[in-house]
């Protein structure tokens, strides 16, 4: 950041995206409004289908008081990950059946509500923000794969992967503590009004297609300036439904280029939570959890794929992929004992540092030169 002579901050970051951005459209017009006029078909189409109910039905269930009873099915879950608040159950259904955005604003009203602290919510992230179940299993199985089959696999491997990433690193920062039960005067509130959710719900999918459109125009734009073999891979780090797009187109490794996608999100996914999370609530274990989620997720998704041969389609022609996989119990079996042990190695560390500290303390102390008393 600069400072002007008029004492106005100075973005070099922010001046170079809006150049780079203005000199695409003047360069490329055809393909930026391909790009948008695409971008605006999803917005009107699968995207609003799959996305505004469940924003509607995400804020109507935490203001509600229903999200404590409905987040007694994944109460388990919650346990295992490390959290004790009723409400990240809820939080966890609505993740798992609307998606990263449903997810991220009921995060957002347990905060406000005082149902969460930060701590929770920042812990809970990694775990509730994955795509959509009508999306990973319809629009990337289905229309671009060409197989439900492998839909479903993508989105099972997506949803574990992103449990046992947040247990991973609970486990590692250390469990948050829940916020203190207020007394039931403290907890009376009127009931929030029909027309103020509808309200919010909208003008939250309006940023989330803001979002989409911009990100999926820059995607555009470096699929111009790389080669087509390169092209998937920005578009993955940009927007996941451009990145998705690309990678089916790859033949070979449309799947797994796909589950890639899935799991990185993009960037335009990772800004839409943040502006949804109230500033409070930090994002570094949600990005630390991507790195994390991805090797994860990837082998899941290999060790799920049934024993046969999968059908991968791409808007050229088809494809057929043989895989041969080894037979699920085993995977799982395996899975399970390298999960126990990466748990275990991480009990024994933060172990041996606590133990260290008071060892350290002692030896200073006992090394430290008796002081002469003076009488």
């Amino acid at each position: 950041m600069l400072m002007s002579k008029s004492c106005k901050p100075l973005y070099p970051g922010l001046f170079l995206l809006g150049a780079a951005t203005a000199a695409l459209v003047f360069a490329a017009p055809q393909t930026c409004a391909d790009a948008l006029r695409q971008g605006l078909a999803l917005c009107g189409g699968p995207l609003l289908v799959s996305l505004f109910p469940f924003l509607v039905v995400s804020a109507l269930i935490m203001r509600s008081g229903a999200g404590e009873v409905l987040g007694v099915l994944l109460w388990p879950v919650v346990r295992c990950i490390g959290l004790r608040s009723r409400s990240a159950g809820s939080v966890l259904l609505i993740g798992l059946v609307g998606g990263f955005a449903p997810a991220a604003v009921a995060a957002a009203e347990a905060v406000r509500s005082r149902e969460l602290t930060p701590q929770e919510a920042s812990a809970l992230l990694p775990a509730c923000i994955c795509s959509g179940p009508s999306f990973v299993i319809l629009t990337v199985g289905e229309q671009l794969l060409g197989s439900r089959t492998a839909g479903i696999c993508l989105f099972a491997a997506q949803v574990l992967a992103g449990w046992l990433t947040a247990a991973l690193l609970c486990r590692v920062r250390g469990t948050p503590e829940p916020l203190p039960v207020p007394p039931a005067a403290a907890q009376a509130e009127p009931p929030p009004a029909l027309d103020a959710i509808l309200a919010q719900a909208a003008v939250t999918y309006l940023k989330l297609c803001g979002f989409v459109l911009y990100f999926r125009l820059l995607a555009a734009g470096c699929g111009l300036l790389l080669p087509a073999a390169l092209a998937p891979f920005p578009a993955m780090l940009l927007e996941v439904c451009s990145g998705c797009d690309y990678a089916a187109r790859t033949g070979l490794w449309s799947s797994g280029l796909c589950c890639a996608a899935l799991s990185m999100q993009g960037a335009s996914v990772l800004l839409q939570v943040r502006t949804l999370c109230p500033p409070e609530v930090s994002f570094k274990p949600l990005l630390w959890g991507r790195a994390l989620h991805l090797p994860l997720s990837l082998a899941l998704f290999y060790l799920g794929l049934p024993e046969r041969a999968v059908e991968s389609f791409n808007t050229l022609c088809s494809r057929v992929v043989p895989m041969r996989r080894v037979p699920t119990d085993c995977a799982l079996l395996v899975f399970a004992v390298c999960c126990m042990a990466a748990c275990e190695a991480c009990r024994l560390t933060e172990k041996r540092a606590q133990n260290a500290t008071p060892t350290n303390k002692n030896r200073s102390a006992a090394c430290k030169p008796p002081q002469n008393v003076v009488t």
